[in-house]
C-alpha cells in the first residue's frame, strides 16, 4: 500500500513540475493573436494566374484547370459579406467648405438610408480609436517617370509609419507586382524596407557610356489587383491603400479601345481594367490615389497638350545621367507633336482611371506638383484616416441576393455638413 502511495506522490510531483515547466515557457514566448498569426502565403500576384480571358463576355473568369490552387482570399476580393447581417461603412463629415473635420458626433446624430429605406444604425467607431486595428496597403510605382519623387515619398511614408497607431500593421508593395514586406506592425521593420527599397529606386545602372536608375515594371493596376484579391482583410479590419502611381497601366489592358498603341514589351495580361473596376468596387478598401505630377483631368486641348509636353520632357530627363548629355538630345527636336498628342492623351487617361479608383472607395486623389508636397499629402491622408467614423447596421433586407446596394448617409439637422465615403456595397 505504501509503494502504491509513493507511487501516485511521485506522478503527482512530475505533473506539478510539467505544470510549472508549461507556464513558464508561455511567459517566455508571447502568445499570438489571431492577427499576429499569420498563415503561409502563396507568392503575391499568383492568384492573377489563375484567372483566363474570356473573349465572349469580355471579362476575366477562374481557370477551371486552376481555380481548386490554394489561395489565401477570395478571388473576388473581400466582399462585405452578410452572414453575420452587419454592414460597416467609413465616412468623414466636414464643414462645407472641407476646412474643418467635425468630430464627437455619436451613433443618434447619423441617418443611414440604403436603397430608400432608412435603416438603425447599431455602432460607431471613431477611427482614431486604438481598439480598431487598420491595416494599410501602400503601393509605390517607381518606373521612369516617377523618379524625381521617389526620394521625397519615401521620406513622407517613413513619417506616415512612425505615427500609426500600435494596433495599425502595414504592407509594402511595388509596380513590378513584389512584397516588399508582409503585414507588420514593426515600424522599424517597415522603415528599414523603405530605406532599402530607396536604395534600389535611386541606384543606377550602367548601360554602355551612359547610366540610369533602376526602374519598375509600370505595372501598378496589376499589383492594385492582386493586392484586392489577396491581402485585403475580413472584418473587423479597416482596410487602407494608399496608390502612388501615374496609373499608365491602364491603357494598356486588352479591354481598352486603344491598348494595342500602348503595349510595347508589356505582358499580354488575362484580365482587363474593368475586372479590376469589379475588385475595387466590391472590396471593403478604402483607397487614397497620390498621383505625382499635374493633373491632366478635365483640361482644355492646348492647356492639356502643353502640361503633357513638359511631362514628356521630365520623362526623356531621367534618361540621362547628366544635364549636357540631356541638351545634346534635345537638339535634335526628338519630340514630335503627333507623339506629344499620344502621349499626353495615354497620361490623362492614366490619370483619370488612378482617381477612379479612389472615388468608387470613398477615398479620394492628390497630385504632387513638387517633389517636396509629398509630406503634406500623406499627412492629409493620416488625418483623413483618423477623422473618420466607422458606421455599423444591420439592414433591413436580410437577402444575400449578391446585388448591389446603395447607401446615403446624413448627419441630422446638419443638412450643410458634408458627408464623404463609400456609397455602396454588395450583398453577399
Amino acid at each position: 500500500m505504501k509503494k502504491i502511495e509513493a507511487m501516485f506522490y511521485r506522478m503527482a510531483l512530475a505533473l506539478l513540475f510539467a505544470a510549472i515547466v508549461g507556464v513558464l515557457i508561455a511567459g517566455a514566448v508571447p502568445a499570438q493573436s489571431g492577427r499576429e498569426k499569420k498563415a503561409k502565403r502563396e507568392k503575391f500576384g499568383q492568384s492573377l494566374k489563375r484567372l483566363k480571358w474570356d473573349s465572349k463576355k469580355g471579362a476575366a473568369v477562374e481557370d477551371a484547370k486552376r481555380k481548386n490552387a490554394p489561395a489565401v482570399a477570395p478571388s473576388d476580393g473581400d466582399v462585405i459579406k452578410l452572414e453575420t447581417l452587419f454592414v460597416a461603412l467609413e465616412v468623414t463629415v466636414t464643414d462645407p467648405s472641407r476646412s474643418r473635420f467635425v468630430t464627437g458626433l455619436g451613433k443618434d446624430d447619423f441617418v443611414v438610408i440604403e436603397d430608400g429605406r432608412p435603416q438603425q444604425v447599431a455602432t460607431l467607431t471613431p477611427g482614431d480609436d486604438q481598439s480598431l486595428p487598420r491595416s494599410i496597403i501602400l503601393i509605390l510605382d517607381y518606373s521612369g517617370s516617377q523618379s524625381p519623387y521617389i526620394e521625397a515619398s519615401i521620406a513622407a511614408a517613413k513619417n506616415l509609419v512612425l505615427q500609426l497607431a500600435s494596433a495599425d500593421e502595414m504592407t509594402i508593395i511595388t509596380d513590378s507586382v513584389e512584397l516588399l514586406i508582409d503585414f507588420t506592425s514593426d515600424k522599424a521593420m517597415l522603415i528599414k524596407t523603405l530605406d532599402s527599397f530607396k536604395q534600389r529606386a535611386l541606384a543606377k545602372t550602367r548601360r554602355g557610356r551612359s547610366s540610369r536608375r533602376t526602374r519598375g515594371d509600370s505595372l501598378q493596376f496589376t499589383a492594385l489587383f492582386a493586392a484586392l484579391r489577396e491581402l485585403v482583410k475580413s472584418e473587423g479590419v479597416q482596410p487602407i491603400i494608399i496608390f502612388q502611381t501615374d496609373g499608365d497601366e491602364a491603357v494598356t489592358f486588352r479591354d481598352q479601345p486603344t491598348a494595342s498603341d500602348y503595349l510595347w514589351n508589356r505582358p499580354r495580361r488575362n484580365y482587363g481594367l474593368a475586372d479590376i473596376y469589379k475588385a475595387v468596387e466590391r472590396s471593403r478598401a478604402t483607397i487614397y490615389t497620390v498621383v505625382p505630377g499635374n493633373s491632366l483631368i478635365g483640361l482644355p486641348p492646348e492647356e492639356l497638350y502643353d502640361r503633357g509636353r513638359q511631362m514628356l520632357y521630365r520623362v526623356e530627363r531621367t534618361r540621362f545621367e547628366t544635364e549636357q548629355e540631356y541638351l545634346k538630345y534635345l537638339e535634335g527636336d526628338p519630340i514630335s507633336e503627333a507623339y506629344v498628342k499620344l502621349q499626353t492623351d495615354r497620361f490623362a487617361r492614366s490619370q483619370e482611371a488612378a482617381a477612379r479608383v479612389a472615388d468608387m472607395t470613398g477615398g479620394w486623389t492628390a497630385f504632387i506638383k513638387k517633389p517636396d508636397e509629398a509630406s503634406s499629402i500623406y499627412a492629409r491622408i493620416l488625418s483623413n484616416i483618423n477623422h473618420r467614423y466607422v458606421i455599423g447596421y444591420y439592414p433591413t433586407n436580410t437577402e444575400r441576393d449578391g446585388r448591389l446596394r446603395r447607401v446615403r448617409i446624413e448627419v441630422k439637422g446638419h443638412p450643410e455638413y458634408l458627408v464623404h465615403g463609400r456609397n455602396s456595397y454588395y450583398a453577399q
